[in-house]
C-alpha cells in the first residue's frame, strides 16, 4: 500500500474492471468530480497495467474480475507504482472479505453505494492518509473476526483489555503499539513518522511489522483484529 500522501488537484484515476457498464458509470461520476483532472479506463488486465506504467495514475478503482490471479497482479503492480488502490465490492459478505484481506488495498467501496458524493470522499480520504470503508463492511469484518477467534477458543477479553500503556498480552513492542494507535486513526506512514519523531522508513518498518504479527493483508484488517484482540481501546467506549 502506498504512503505516499495525494495532492487535491490533478488527480489521475485508472478505473479498471471488466464490466463495461460499471466502469463507464464510475467514469461518468468521477468526471463531476472536481479534484480529479484525468480519468482512464481499462477493461482487460493487460491494458490496466500498460495504462498503469504509462500515465501513472494517483488511484486505481479495482473490482474483482473472477480471476484472482489477475485482480492480485494488478492491485500489487498498482502500489509498487505508488498508486492508491480503492476495491469496488459487490456486497458484503465473507467472501468478498476474504478477497479484500488478500489484497494490497488501501480502501474499500460498496457498488451499491457508488455515488459522486461517496467517490469524491473516499478520493478525499486517500489523500488524507485515511483508509475509506463503509460502515457495514467495518462491521462484517469485525462481526467474522469475533466468529472466527470464537471457533477458537479465543477467550473473551475482559472490560479493561487494554490499558493505555500496557496492553494485555501484546505481541507488539510499546512502539509498535504507538504505531498502531496512529495507524488506527488512519494515518499515513508519513504522519505516523512525524507523530513518533522518527523516519518514514522507521514508521514503514514499524506498520510492516504489526501486519505480520497480526497476521494480517493490510491496515484496516489489521485494525479490526487489534479491536477485537483488545490492543487498541474501543472507539465506542
Amino acid at each position: 500500500m502506498s504512503s505516499q500522501r495525494l495532492d487535491p488537484l490533478g488527480r489521475a484515476v485508472l478505473v479498471a474492471m471488466g464490466s463495461e457498464v460499471l466502469r463507464c458509470g464510475l467514469c461518468t461520476m468521477l468526471a463531476t468530480v472536481d479534484t480529479v483532472e484525468r480519468t482512464y479506463e481499462a477493461g482487460d488486465l493487460d491494458r490496466a497495467l500498460e495504462l498503469l506504467q504509462s500515465e501513472r495514475p494517483d488511484v486505481l478503482l479495482l473490482a474483482p474480475s473472477g480471476k484472482a490471479h489477475a485482480t492480485e497482479k494488478l492491485a500489487t503492480v498498482a502500489a509498487e507504482h505508488d498508486a492508491h488502490v480503492l476495491l469496488v465490492l459487490r456486497g458484503v459478505c465473507d467472501a468478498s472479505l476474504a478477497e479484500a484481506a488478500a489484497l494490497p488495498v488501501d480502501g474499500l467501496l460498496l457498488e451499491t453505494d457508488l455515488t459522486h458524493t461517496s467517490l469524491r470522499s473516499a478520493l478525499a480520504d486517500l489523500g488524507s492518509g485515511l483508509m475509506p470503508m463503509p460502515g457495514p463492511l467495518a462491521r462484517r469484518l469485525l462481526s467474522r473476526i469475533r466468529d472466527e477467534e470464537d471457533l477458537e477458543g479465543t477467550p473473551v477479553p475482559d472490560d479493561d483489555p487494554c490499558p493505555e500503556n500496557d496492553p494485555v498480552d501484546s505481541p507488539l513492542s510499546s512502539r509498535e503499539q504507538q504505531a498502531l494507535a496512529l495507524m488506527a486513526e488512519g494515518l499515513s506512514n508519513k504522519q505516523i513518522a512525524r507523530r513518533l519523531g522518527i523516519s518514514e522508513h522507521g514508521a514503514k518498518r514499524h506498520v510492516a511489522n504489526i501486519l505480520a504479527k497480526l497476521n494480517c493483508s493490510n491496515r484496516t484488517l489489521a485494525t479490526a483484529v487489534a479491536l477485537n484482540r483488545g490492543l487498541l481501546p474501543d472507539p465506542g467506549r
